[in-house]
């Protein structure tokens, strides 16, 4: 090791050193250790707008482990719970605290929400900690609340339309999608409506060979869900489609459904044990005539699936399984199962898991003709196959200081304001 080395090693060492003293001041003696359980917070605004408590890194060094859950409401927005759990010398002392986001507001009015929400439950475990002489709280001079008017009863609506071209010597590809939708969503009734279509054009050219591919998607729904209790549900869907990639001409479908959520429902933020049944009738009009020989028919369908999800301060787990048949076949039953867990094991070690498999049933579609080698190899026309499967998993460990109450922004990813592109 040469002695430049050696000299920029030392500098660096005590530079550590002098800047780790200084730094120390940030930390606050007596106040709770706060452990942020959000994935899509901005950490640097929280820590800025609250510097009162201490923050870390893991929720088993927390005196207070913050839990946010959150539900999209009907109008596109979210509706967030922080669940307050006291650990250590709060142990037993826990709270709740709510707000929601509106799909107008920008990223500056949601995280100013946020936190404002995010102090009203720490009070409670500030005031009990020997920095509580620090806290300032104040009230609005007048406290009269006006009712706000909706002058869209609820009603939702969105446009949206978007485009594609990619282009070189020897591939073209286009591509064109639209769709409008309408959504009403209360606490007991859900009406939603939408329609769209999709044009996927592409072609491959060289000196010697020649291919185009044109793929056509047109699909409408509409349904209607109510509540019957706090715990029971029923609802009617209607669908009609087409797809030149599913053989499908035209396709209508009536099918109403029920549903029972074993939790109530006022707590699906923390737990859901829904067990859902439908049944349905279908209309289909074929494209080519399909492998049952088969240009138009009319065919009942059920399914039924059961799904457990809970969100606790040691992750979150979902788990669920469905059954499908035509009710002319019990022989060609589709069933499937998914899974996915996010798992802090033991301190600092993280475990995410996602798989899903299903079972293919009875493939009424399928054309007669056999797909060409192109179709088959660019996946432009359904294939019979016996099942699917996907699976992903990662794990993470991290060690070292426990507490996390720096604001450093420079050179990016310090909060929201960070961007990455590859090619």
């Amino acid at each position: 090791m040469s002695s430049k080395v050696v000299s920029l090693f030392l500098l660096f060492l005590f530079a550590s050193i002098s800047f780790s003293q200084q730094d120390q001041s940030l930390i606050k003696e007596g106040a709770p250790n706060i452990y942020i359980d959000c994935s899509y917070c901005d950490l640097n605004f929280i820590k800025e707008q609250i510097p009162i408590v201490n923050y870390v890194r893991d929720r088993k060094d927390a005196d207070v482990h913050v839990l946010y859950t959150s539900q999209r409401t009907g109008s596109g927005g979210n509706d967030y719970t922080l669940l307050f759990i006291g650990q250590n010398k709060f142990a037993n002392m826990n709270d709740t605290a709510k707000y929601t986001t509106n799909n107008t507001d920008s990223d500056d009015q949601s995280r100013i929400k946020m936190v404002k929400a995010l102090k009203l439950g720490l009070i409670r475990y500030v005031s009990k900690s020997s920095v509580a002489d620090q806290m300032i709280i104040s009230f609005p001079k007048s406290s009269k609340v006006e009712q706000p008017k909706d002058d869209w009863d609820y009603w939702l609506f969105r446009l949206s339309a978007n485009g594609n071209i990619n282009k070189d010597n020897n591939y073209d590809s286009y591509s064109i999608n639209s769709s409008l939708s309408a959504n009403r969503t209360t606490e007991d009734l859900k009406l939603s409506f939408s329609v769209s279509n999709n044009y996927n054009e592409n072609k491959y050219s060289s000196s010697s060979y020649s291919y185009q591919d044109i793929t056509r998607s047109q699909y409408a729904s509409a349904s209607i869900v109510k509540a019957i209790d706090d715990h029971w549900s029923w609802g009617v869907w209607g669908n009609a489609y087409s797809s030149t990639y599913n053989n499908i001409d035209y396709a209508f479908s009536f099918s109403p459904g029920i549903e029972y959520n074993v939790f109530s429902y006022s707590v699906s933020n923390e737990r859901q044990l829904r067990i859902g049944y439908k049944i349905l009738n279908i209309t289909n009009k074929y494209v080519e005539e399909t492998f049952y020989f088969k240009t138009k028919e009319n065919l009942w369908k059920h399914s039924m699936e059961t799904s457990l999800s809970l969100i606790k301060q040691w992750g979150s787990v979902s788990v669920g399984v469905s059954a499908e048949n035509y009710l002319d076949d019990f022989n060609n039953i589709g069933y499937g199962i998914f899974s996915s867990a996010s798992l802090r094991l033991f301190k600092g070690f993280s475990l995410n898991f996602f798989g899903n498999y299903y079972k293919t049933g009875k493939q009424i579609t399928l054309r007669q003709a056999g797909a060409t080698l192109e179709e088959v190899l660019l996946k432009r026309r359904q294939l019979e196959t016996k099942y699917s499967f996907f699976a992903y998993f990662g794990i993470s460990y991290s060690f070292g200081s426990i507490f996390n109450n720096f604001v450093n922004p420079r050179f990016g990813d310090g909060g929201r304001m960070s961007y990455s592109v590859s090619y």
